[in-house]
């Protein structure tokens, strides 16, 4: 095993148990203790995980939540680059789903151009909404639910129920994290359940997920690695695009200029 795809390795399984000793990890992967305890140090350096006396230690809550004002903020071209390459999946006439997260709305900021004709938007974004309300040609559809300040947007019960009753071509999803034994998953348990729904309701579903949120695996599962149509990110290790292609999942990478 290369030590890029060791350290790919043994991040999964930090992040996915929380805390590891050295010697589960040793044991694990059949290499040496001392192995471990270099790998453990790049990784520290890396900001990717907390070294322990003994073991190492995942550094994000399975359940934590960022702001919106947070997410925004964060690593926005390559966001642009992905809802750019996203824009292409669109066809005149769709039907599309958007969820609330800050990729697809980079999306949706570039629905406002009009070159797509004559779309049906749904979404619990009252950002996309407001965003999209003057386009003349487009339909919007807003779901209602429970409001959440801190999302601008709704979720909860209501939004599932009323996607029964709708049926899209296209589903436009973001996800916190993104591992391959787990799928995709987010930290809150309601966001997690309107994304399932969004995702039952339309043709495609296409995650929009940029490299960070690869070897994560948070709170709440949306679904399993190969139950969506297609992943677009900017970035992907060669060994995480070996096992999509092993599972037949497809994905188009969108390199930030």
């Amino acid at each position: 095993m290369l030590a890029e795809e060791r350290k790919r390795v043994m991040l999964q399984i930090i992040n996915e148990r929380k805390a590891v000793r050295v010697s589960d990890l040793s044991s694990n992967l059949n290499i040496t203790e001392a192995t471990v305890r270099r790998d453990l140090d790049e990784l520290q350096n890396e900001r990717k995980i907390r070294r322990t006396h003994g073991g190492a230690l995942s550094i994000y809550p399975a359940a934590s939540e960022l702001s919106v004002q947070e997410l925004v903020q964060e690593n926005q071209v390559e966001k642009r680059a992905i809802a750019a390459k996203a824009f292409e999946f669109i066809d005149d006439n769709d039907a599309l789903i958007l969820d609330n997260s800050t990729t697809v709305r980079e999306l949706a900021a570039l629905l406002k151009s009009g070159q797509k004709k004559k779309l049906t938007i749904i979404t619990t974004s009252f950002t996309i909404v407001s965003d999209l309300i003057g386009a003349v040609d487009y339909e919007i559809i807003h779901l209602g639910g429970s409001v959440r300040a801190n999302i601008n947007g709704t979720l909860g019960p209501i939004a599932e129920r009323a996607l029964k009753d709708l049926h899209a071509d296209k589903t436009f999803l973001g996800v916190n994290g993104i591992s391959v034994p787990f799928g995709y998953s987010v930290p809150n348990g309601f966001e997690a359940a309107l994304k399932k729904a969004m995702s039952n309701s339309a043709k495609q579903t296409l995650v929009l997920a940029d490299h960070t949120k690869f070897d994560k695996s948070y709170l709440c599962k949306v679904a399993s690695i190969d139950e969506v149509d297609r992943l677009i990110t900017d970035d992907i290790s060669p060994e995480m695009e070996s096992e999509l292609s092993k599972l037949h999942v497809s994905f188009t990478l969108a390199r930030p200029e």
